[in-house]
């Protein structure tokens, strides 16, 4: 069985150094795919790089981290300046007890989708910031914008840490999984990129190619210029950017048969 490899940038449009360490690591390395953030503050600017770049694009829907509503005030969700409120801790719980207009919720997310379809962007896949659709509240929602717009493919992050939190996410990846199967969409065989998000520098890489299952896996990575004036993260967004277009990598990917591919040419295989 082949081992595809789909190298899916995250944040694209949230600001000037990560968008355009997407786009080197796209056109001088391994990144085959990205998600865009509608509500980032350089979205605007980007749009045309990514359509002239062709990279494969799909959603990253936004609201949480500190950005801006797209389609207006979300009670439960924003702080007292207007914005989505800024770490996960925050909104989980109001999610998970339904404290938030969740017809708002909804109109946003398919406001985020829409804003990219009408600039003609032809979008492959969804998944989410900081992968909130994983939440019972948003799956319904999440079915809803995928059928809608006719997007086929969902992300399911999966974690190989032993914490309780990582026990969550595999478990509420599961049930995801079931819901979209029932519903004819499709998440990739496995995920990489959970454990070391922000981190994913070469070394890391070459463990995780090294390691490739069999199949169709995506690989989630973040690279960029130094962004940490704006988000506190703790990443080191250049680090990936050296690791996603290391020769060495490459040259890896040959070796081992890997089958570099996004979700836009996968689903016509």
């Amino acid at each position: 069985m082949t081992r595809y490899l789909i190298v899916n940038a995250d944040d694209f449009g949230l600001c000037e150094e990560i968008t355009n360490g997407i786009l080197k690591s796209y056109k001088q390395g391994i990144v085959t795919s990205t998600s865009v953030a509608v509500n980032g503050d350089y979205f605007n600017k980007s749009i045309n790089l990514l359509k002239d770049s062709g990279i494969d694009a799909g959603i990253h829907l936004t609201f949480v981290g500190g950005e801006k509503p797209v389609s207006g005030p979300i009670d439960g969700l924003i702080d007292n300046n207007g914005l989505f409120l800024k770490t996960y801790g925050e909104i989980i719980p109001r999610l998970i007890t339904g404290r938030f207009d969740k017809k708002a919720l909804k109109k946003e997310l398919h406001a985020q989708v829409s804003i990219l379809k009408d600039a003609g962007i032809g979008l492959s896949h969804i998944d989410s910031h900081q992968h909130l659709h994983l939440l019972p509240p948003l799956r319904t929602i999440l079915i809803d914008i995928a059928n809608q717009f006719k997007i086929k493919w969902i992300r399911v992050p999966q974690s190989n840490l032993v914490t309780i939190g990582s026990m969550g996410i595999n478990i509420l990846g599961f049930l995801l999984k079931k819901r979209l199967s029932a519903q004819q969409l499709c998440s990739t065989n496995n995920f990489m990129g959970f454990e070391n998000r922000g981190r994913i520098n070469e070394a890391v890489l070459l463990a995780k190619l090294q390691n490739l299952k069999q199949g169709i896996t995506e690989l989630m990575v973040h690279p960029g210029y130094d962004a940490s004036k704006r988000y506190d993260w703790g990443y080191s967004w250049e680090e990936e950017i050296n690791g996603l277009t290391s020769e060495t990598v490459k040259e890896l990917v040959k070796e081992n048969g890997i089958v570099l591919t996004n979700f836009r040419e996968i689903q016509l295989q």
